[in-house]
């Protein structure tokens, strides 16, 4: 039976005049029965048998529904389908959502039997699905205790950098081709001569150029010439110059899974898909009668089509398919192709909502707004580990005027129609994404975005945090048709896995663009309504693969542009060629200069005024101090014709006067014909070391109009650990900020989940050693409010800031560390104490492998049978992770916490996927 619901707020944009109406309720518990009443005490046990349930009684459009699902875990073997029948009205939705306090998760797998395992070799087991409910299906994602498994593969999967720059990739020899790569790996052409079937291997190759990757099934391999052939494949992103290798450059990195012979090491497996047989290689101590082992079998959960005033909350959905090697589709000029579907997809659809959800380990994109659709509203979720993007708004080309894509361009770049606008409403228009969280997107495809916008109209964007993506953290493909606005967002950690592109980038690539002939009167034909980025941060915190990883990205044709309020810093705005772009009131601090980049001749009709850019220390790599306030392009000679450049405040901790090379040498020589009432002097930012860019009262830049915007509402609204900083040397303050929609802060300090018991926050807390704080809100009812917020904290000797940011902080240029005499590195340490061999697991990618992909702690590589460690319950390969409740991330942190602890030791260990906590105490 299920317990009432508690009453709890409409979900926001659900207010209507529901007191007009009755209302229904109907329950779902995983003990129900799909011939039950559907009531509290008699539920269904499936949301499918609740859908019939309202069709059945006609109470769709008749009054508000509420669909109650009890908390627990639902497998489904087939997607849930909505369609126009299913619908509500906008006085009568209907909900599906989760009983308050109660987690619902909603997988696209079924399990596997964990009592049909038996041993094959080496480890690794069998087990036949003949006559179980996954017979003859598609199986491309395994999942061992709710983790996603790695399909067997070489090279293997590198735990300690699973970017392209790992151990997990080779690289290309060739020149670069779209129907085969050559290798000069030995042992890939070793391990090959004894794969029985690499046909049903497929490889996952990066572009040449490193903007993205592709997936090709195994044609064949020709050992002799080192070849692998390309069978089919090769769709999933645009822009189709091959793999392979470019002068002064790598070849593309690449692997090869779902090859048997490859299942040689812990976490990998392999479906037999002929004899219908999957082979699993668990990790050492992992007893596979106690785990759960599940295959994915759908590529879509959840599927809304041609349905209005339907609603989904508090839901987790996760395990789907894999959909690389399905169906992609080119999507206009920008570089994107796309799969179109989700695990949630919404088609013909109007008036929904996907609300507090939480998306993870999908195989394919999250959400999916396909086609037609209108008022589609996703708020509050979290949408994390995704196959391919996290959101995307994608219309139909069948809506473009002149539609064209690289593979198709219109010859001789003519265009006959000149009506302005779409041609259909076959796209998404007035829908949103608020307060929401995606991150870790692009496991597989890596020209993926956390939001992914394309030939659609007035796509809002706000309060979004955007962050750990494989290329783009937000794209705009097109300028079809404009009238989006992104605002309040915080992004940064982009671009982890591919070259070039930036945290924001948008393509203006219509039927008018030709960097050569664009003309000023067809930008409105497409771009006809502006879009407006206000109120962002948007940071590039990492080293520079290529160019300059700009924070705002407008590339080719990218017209109609609003840009005010944003703070860019680690890298900097890019304003290609394009018209009718106002860039006011920004901030930017990198050491990348502006990117001015092939402007039109004519007047562009750009503004960009009341800036303050602050040039600082040297790029990533490089080493230089970086000279210049503006690298132009291909620029107009005459830079009086590059539009309205004015009131900006312009600083370069490293020289003493404004330069742009190929334009002026000088502040002076600039004011001539740009930017009379500019100034070159340091704005004065309050402090630069904790992210704030707000300028002190005496600052020059109030002076030329320049107003403070908040530093402190950028991202989502959800629970924050609200520093900045993570790393500190003696102590660090760390403060919290609770859920926008109300609740008292509770955390955690030993890395367990936080529980409305918790500690409740009602001060700063200090800490002195390293920690992992975790946090989230709780309402009246001990429900969690959002999701919570984690952040590692880390005690170092001393605190290092990138080049640009130590030269900000301290108004000059501070260059780089040097870089240290190069010497083999030395043999990892060791450490004996309390009867044990440990070892930095983080030293050993090996072992961080065969110990469950624990990546921080301390390694038991030996322990003395007789020792008060052993006898409390400690064994060979337990990674211990915290001592008395202090993190321990590695050897030496380990020794500073043992010499403050007194008498008894209590370790937390990972073993096997769980954590155990030990006591014992040590000799003296």
């Amino acid at each position: 039976m299920i317990s009432p619901p508690t009453l709890i707020a409409p979900i926001t944009g659900l207010l209507i005049a529901a007191n007009t109406l009755f209302a229904a309720d109907i329950y779902v518990s995983t003990s129900g029965d799909d011939r039950a009443g559907g009531t509290i005490h008699t539920p269904l046990a499936t949301l499918d048998a609740a859908r019939q349930a309202i069709a059945s009684r006609d109470l769709s459009g008749k009054e508000p529904v509420t669909v109650w699902v009890d908390g627990g875990t639902y497998s489904l073997d087939k997607t849930l389908r909505f369609g126009e029948s299913d619908s509500g009205t906008r006085a009568a939705p209907i909900t599906y959502r989760a009983v308050p306090g109660k987690p619902v998760t909603l997988k696209g797998s079924l399990p596997l039997d964990p009592n049909a395992w038996t041993p094959w070799r080496n480890g690794i087991y069998q087990q036949s699905l003949k006559g179980t409910k996954l017979a003859g299906r598609k199986i491309n994602q395994l999942y061992m205790s709710d983790q996603r498994m790695v399909r067997s593969r070489f090279p293997n999967w590198d735990y300690n950098n699973p970017l392209r720059t790992g151990k997990g990739y080779l690289n290309a020899t060739n020149q670069p081709s779209m129907e085969y790569l050559t290798f000069d790996s030995k042992e890939l052409k070793e391990r090959a001569a004894n794969w029985q079937d690499p046909q049903a291997g497929i490889v996952h190759a990066f572009h040449y150029k490193n903007w993205g990757n592709w997936q090709f099934r195994v044609a064949k391999i020709d050992l002799a010439k080192s070849t692998i052939h390309f069978g089919e494949g090769g769709w999933q992103a645009q822009r189709r110059l091959g793999v392979g290798k470019r002068r002064g450059h790598a070849g593309s990195p690449f692997y090869i899974e779902n090859i048997f012979e490859e299942l040689d090491a812990p976490f990998e497996w392999f479906h037999d898909a002929k004899a219908d047989v999957l082979y699993f290689k668990p990790p050492n101590g992992v007893e596979l009668s106690k785990v759960t082992v599940e295959a994915a079998v759908l590529s879509r959960i959840i599927d809304v089509e041609a349905a209005e005033h339907l609603h989904f909350a508090d839901f987790h959905i996760t395990q789907s398919l894999a959909t690389f090697m399905d169906a992609y589709e080119d999507i206009a000029r920008g570089d994107w192709a796309i799969h179109r579907g989700g695990a949630i997809t919404f088609k013909d659809s109007r008036n929904c909502s996907v609300t507090n959800c939480h998306l993870d380990q999908v195989g394919g994109n999250g959400i999916f707004v396909d086609g037609f659709n209108r008022d589609i509203h996703i708020s509050g979720c979290l949408i994390e580990e995704t196959g391919d993007s996290g959101v995307c708004f994608v219309g139909s080309p069948e809506a473009v005027r002149e539609y064209q894509t690289w593979e198709q361009p219109i010859h001789n770049w003519e265009f006959t129609d000149l009506e302005p606008g779409p041609k259909t409403n076959d796209y998404p228009a007035d829908c949103s994404v608020t307060n929401t969280i995606t991150r870790d997107i692009g496991v597989y495809g890596k020209q993926t975005s956390g939001i992914l916008v394309s030939m659609a109209m007035d796509i809002t964007i706000d309060h979004c945090s955007v962050y750990w993506i494989s290329r783009a953290g937000v794209t705009f493909n097109d300028g079809t048709w404009g009238g989006h606005v992104m605002s309040n967002c915080d992004i940064y950690d982009t671009i982890l896995d591919t070259g070039e592109h930036g945290p924001f980038n948008a393509w203006g690539r219509e039927r008018f663009w030709d960097f050569k002939n664009m003309k000023k009167e067809d930008v409105m034909l497409d771009a006809i309504k502006t879009v407006k980025l206000h109120q962002n941060r948007i940071g590039n915190f990492r080293s520079s693969i290529s160019a300059g990883n700009w924070t705002i990205d407008l590339d080719d044709g990218s017209s109609n542009f609003e840009i005010t309020n944003n703070l860019m810093i680690g890298s900097t705005l890019k304003l290609r060629d394009g018209y009718f772009r106002t860039v006011r009131n920004n901030i930017t601090v990198s050491a990348v200069p502006l990117g001015f980049h092939v402007w039109p001749q004519d007047n562009s009709e750009d503004v960009f005024e009341r800036n303050i850019v602050v040039v600082a220390g040297s790029k990533e790599g490089g080493g230089r101090p970086t000279t210049t306030m503006i690298g132009p392009a291909r620029m107009p000679k005459d830079f009086a014709q590059w539009g309205t450049l004015n009131s900006n405040v312009w600083w370069n901790t490293n020289t003493d006067d404004f330069m742009v090379p190929g334009a002026a040498n000088s502040l002076a020589a600039w004011q001539e014909k740009q930017g009379a009432d500019s100034v070159f002097a340091d704005p004065m930012f309050v402090n630069p070391a904790t992210r704030n860019y707000q300028v002190k009262p005496e600052s020059p830049a109030l002076k030329l109009g320049f107003k403070n915007f908040p530093m402190d509402q950028f991202g989502h609204q959800m629970t924050r650990i609200m520093n900045e900083l993570h790393d500190f040397e003696d102590s660090i303050e760390v403060t919290f900020r609770a859920d926008a929609r109300g609740g008292q802060v509770h955390y955690t300090l030993n890395g367990s989940k936080p529980t409305a018991s918790s500690p409740h926050y009602t001060r700063p807390i200090r800490l002195e050693e390293s920690t992992t704080v975790r946090a989230n809100t709780f309402d009246d009812e001990g429900h969690a409010v959002g999701f919570e917020d984690r952040v590692v904290f880390i005690k170092v000797e001393q605190v290092k800031h990138q080049s640009w940011l130590a030269s900000t902080i301290l108004g000059q240029y501070v260059g780089p560390e040097e870089e240290s005499e190069k010497h083999s590195s030395p043999e990892p340490r060791t450490l004996q104490w309390a009867g044990m061999e440990l070892v930095t697991i983080s030293e050993f990618p090996d072992l961080i492998d065969a110990s469950g992909g624990q990546d921080t702690g301390v390694y038991v590589v030996n322990i003395d049978a007789n020792s008060a460690a052993a006898k409390a319950g400690l064994q060979n390969g337990d990674t211990i992770i915290r001592l008395n409740q202090t993190m321990v991330q590695n050897l030496d942190a380990l020794e500073r916490t043992v010499k403050k602890a007194q008498h008894k030791i209590e370790l937390t260990v990972f073993r096997g996927y769980q954590q155990r906590t030990l006591s014992f105490q040590p000799h003296p």
